[in-house]
Formats: structure tokens, sequence, C-alpha cells
């Protein structure tokens, strides 16, 4: 589920797949928080990074408060809370959650940030991208 405040917006600026939001779930519950945190900083050799972290329900109530307009996502206990600045930066990004698996050639467990390709170009890291004019 999508909530976005104060806005009649109904597409989802980002999609979050079933096994990210598996993943979410499991890390929420065993580090007894309530929501991610999901924003772009500057960096990366693109551009802009993306940055998925735990957010402390004290920040989220005082971000919740002074804004009108932001963006929630919401599957189960589970919430996503998107950085109002970054939004458009964002919009069209899939977070996805792949596991280790040699044979394919995925040596790691980790959240993955897949671009709309019509909107931004990454780098071939996939950790960092830049906005398309």
């Amino acid at each position: 589920m999508i909530r976005r405040f104060l806005s009649t917006f109904n597409k989802a600026p980002i999609q979050v797949t079933d096994k990210a939001w598996k993943k979410i779930d499991n890390i929420l519950a065993q580090r007894s928080q309530h929501l991610f945190y999901f924003s772009a900083s500057s960096g990366g050799c693109n551009g802009f990074n993306y940055d998925l972290s735990l957010m402390e329900m004290n920040d989220y109530f005082d971000m919740t408060e002074r804004l009108k307009i932001f963006t929630l996502l919401e599957n189960n206990n589970s919430k996503i809370f998107v950085d109002p600045d970054a939004e458009f930066l964002l919009f069209g990004t899939t977070i996805d959650y792949v596991e280790e698996d040699w044979n394919k050639g995925v040596f790691e467990n980790k959240f993955i940030f897949i671009p709309d390709k019509d909107l931004v170009s990454s780098c071939g890291c996939g950790v960092s991208f830049t906005p398309k004019n």
C-alpha cells in the first residue's frame, strides 16, 4: 500500500518487490524498529547514491508533523518513508533484494535498486545514478 498524504498523485513513485518486503520485515522484527528511510545523496560515480536505512520513530514523527506532503510505502507492518526532497530523483525506482548465488555470480545478500531507464542512467555497479534531461 502506498499512502501519499495530501496529494492527488496516484502512481506509486517507488516499487518494492516481495523479496525486498520480506527482508525488510525480517530486519524490522529483529531490530525492533518500525520503518526504513529511502533517500538519495550526492556522490558515487554517476552523481547520486541510493540510501536505504533504518529510521527512528522520533525522526518519523518530527518529519510527518513538519511536512504536509510525503510518501509512505506500507506492506503489512513494514513501512518505508520516502525522503520528500529526494522523491523526484527516486521516482520509478524498484527496490529488490537478492540472495547470494555463486552460480549466478551473486556473492552477497543485498538490496538492489533498479532505476526506470527512461528517467535515469546508472553506473555499471547499480549503486549510483543521474537523472536524464
